[in-house]
């Protein structure tokens, strides 16, 4: 009896798996070959799945842009919004210099033009920010997005010193404790 594959599934899962293939060697200097490889598929199946390098980046993306979004009620006050927040930071903070190396090589040769153009950047960017809005408030969204871009780059740079609890009174205040 042949074997039934959910192909949704299987696709997605080869799109999660290439995730960390994506991140290890760039996008520019890798092929659906070496992509297969990594994954332990043939290479027409990966075509089979997906048609282009492209696309499967472009699932790979889809797959990122699922950041939970705090569940937080109208009445969770500073703290509770402020440890959602350490949570996300964290997360994001495991994987993010291989997500900006990976962003800097996938966007290197393209115009502004292009990169505002990317669909799958607009969807990270957008995930993100519904994240900070249930955080902090539509008003307070794009700012709070910036701090916590710009924490997350210096962590990057300076091997994790810079500590995410210098957010908190850009968040709560001066006072919040």
């Amino acid at each position: 009896m042949p074997k039934i594959v959910d192909h949704d599934a299987y696709r997605a899962e080869l799109a999660q798996r290439a995730i960390p293939v994506f991140r290890k060697l760039g996008y520019h200097g890798l092929g659906m070959r070496r992509i297969a490889q990594e994954l332990g598929v043939s290479k027409s199946a990966l075509y089979h799945y997906f048609p282009s390098k492209q696309a499967l980046f472009n699932a790979c993306s889809q797959q990122l842009t699922h950041i939970p979004t705090p569940e937080l009620t109208s009445q969770a006050g500073p703290e509770e919004r402020f440890g959602a927040l350490l949570a996300l930071a964290h997360k994001l903070d495991e994987d993010f210099r291989g997500e900006l190396s990976l962003l800097l090589d996938y966007t290197r040769h393209m115009s502004h033009e292009e990169i505002v153009a990317q669909n799958p950047i607009k969807d990270s960017e957008s995930a993100l920010y519904q994240c900070m809005n249930a955080l902090v408030g539509e008003e307070r969204a794009q700012s709070a997005l910036h701090q916590l871009l710009g924490i997350l780059l210096l962590r990057a740079f300076n091997g994790g010193q810079t500590g995410f609890e210098s957010m908190r009174p850009f968040f709560f205040g001066t006072h919040a404790q």
